[in-house]
């Protein structure tokens, strides 16, 4: 178990292997080291809580949290509260799960290290910040693209699973 939860963002175009990469970390994650895992994803496109449904009419009519619970063990929470990503990380981490990992999908502009997934190499330069510490995605699924010109590593998960690991020292 880490002595504190740490944080890896994910970014990348839609399409490039983010929630794949995910998926796979979590199940290796879990598998090897039984790590508590949370996601936080941003949802460009629409909206979480849709109008007419209760958990909406609750939020709208003033209340500040609504929750929903079903025969499924599935929770969800929606707040109608504007928070930002910080905000976010510092309540789950002091909720009431104790936490290993927190992966965030889908920010841009972050101060953690982060993967960059890609398709192609041509989508890497763009998307490069100080931040990112590997490049993976669809990409790695590609036989001979690693590229030695952006200075990072290009990781595989599934088959490079340690380099992982040593990357964002999760040993």
């Amino acid at each position: 178990m880490l002595t504190r939860c740490k944080v890896i963002g994910l970014v990348g175009y839609s399409g490039s292997g983010k929630t794949h990469l995910i998926e796979n970390a979590i199940k290796l994650l879990k598998k090897n080291f039984n790590y508590q895992i949370a996601v936080i994803k941003n949802i460009h496109e629409h909206q979480i809580d849709e109008e007419g449904k209760d958990t909406f009419k609750y939020l709208m009519a003033g209340g500040n949290y609504a929750i929903t619970k079903n025969i499924y063990q599935e929770t969800t929470v929606f707040i109608r509260k504007p928070l930002d990503l910080p905000q976010i990380i510092d309540w789950i981490s002091k909720g009431p799960f104790q936490l290993d990992l927190i992966f965030i999908e889908g920010f841009r502009n972050l101060e953690y290290p982060t993967i960059l997934c890609v398709k192609d190499l041509e989508d890497v330069k763009s998307q490069l910040t100080i931040h990112v510490k590997m490049i993976s995605g669809l990409i790695c699924e590609k036989n001979n693209v690693i590229s030695d010109n952006f200075n990072l590593p290009f990781v595989n998960i599934e088959k490079q699973f340690q380099k992982f690991l040593e990357i964002f020292d999760l040993k």
